[in-house]
């Protein structure tokens, strides 16, 4: 039986989703309007048999769910959020992942790639024709909206860096130019549970 977790899931499954096992997936995200609530979804939880899969959708602060849940996931995915946590709120992040997870538990991460995208800033042509196609992609995955902003840098230095400091996590797989939501400007990595 598969266990999980998909924070800032919006409208993406995640990759090679369903799983060929039974499976309970937990889609977090604080945009939703029809949602679960945190108490009910443990209640589902603890009596799920594996029989048929379940799907919940929960509009709770990511933070706010693990500080919180008793919950535990073979599978957390995280595609294109982690670079909006804070590089101060980091470690705690990853810390939180380290409580939802269980030994051997995989953790799947996208996020934009900064050495690919600082090579683009490096090599632009202001008169190219794709310069302005590629400026909308570099301000939007540099920058983003000032309400959301991206608040942390990836690369994958800093992937094995950040995710192996406090040993609770190995990194497994890493893909430096990985394409996902058409855009090949992203890194992407699983870390192990350990």
């Amino acid at each position: 039986m598969k266990k999980i977790l998909n924070i800032a899931a919006g409208k993406f499954k995640p990759l090679g989703f369903p799983p060929k096992d039974p499976y309970i997936l937990v889609n977090l995200d604080t945009m939703y309007y029809q949602i679960d609530e945190p108490g009910y979804i443990e209640k589902k939880f603890s009596t799920w048999t594996g029989q048929s899969p379940k799907t919940f959708h929960c509009n709770i602060d990511a933070f706010q769910f693990m500080e919180r849940t008793r919950l535990s996931f073979d599978t957390v995915c995280i595609y294109r959020f982690l670079e909006h946590v804070s590089f101060t709120n980091l470690m705690y992040f990853i810390y939180l992942i380290s409580t939802v997870t269980e030994k051997g538990s995989i953790v799947d991460v996208i996020v934009p790639n900064y050495e690919i995208l600082s090579t683009m800033i490096l090599n632009e042509d202001c008169k190219r024709p794709e310069f302005e196609a590629d400026n909308i992609l570099l301000t939007t995955e540099l920058l983003n909206e000032p309400s959301c902003p991206h608040a942390s840098i990836w690369t994958p230095d800093r992937a094995y860096h950040f995710w192996e400091m406090e040993e609770r996590f190995k990194i497994k797989d890493l893909i430096r130019n990985f394409t996902f939501d058409g855009r090949d400007i992203y890194l992407r990595f699983s870390a192990e549970r350990i």
